[in-house]
């Protein structure tokens, strides 16, 4: 799945100056926003900013032994 957004807020987490940013980003499909930080390095290398279109790939995996096995457990 991909997700448009637009970057609207880029903080410092308290006491993580260092080390982290907390971007906050507006979805307009979802019309909700997102929250979530990065380690310094890999918001430095991406070089985004507030108001930067970005677009967001969610994968989702599964265990399809594990799925499997549940569906065997449950039927019981």
């Amino acid at each position: 799945m991909k997700l448009d957004a637009e970057v609207t807020e880029i903080a410092c987490p308290p006491n993580q100056a260092a080390q982290a940013r907390a971007i906050s980003v507006w979805v307009p499909d979802t019309e909700e926003h997102i929250e979530f930080t990065l380690k310094l390095e890999d918001f430095q290398s991406l070089g985004i900013s507030e108001g930067d279109n970005i677009t967001i790939k969610i994968e989702k995996k599964f265990d399809i032994d594990a799925l499997a096995r549940d569906l065997m457990n449950k039927s019981k």
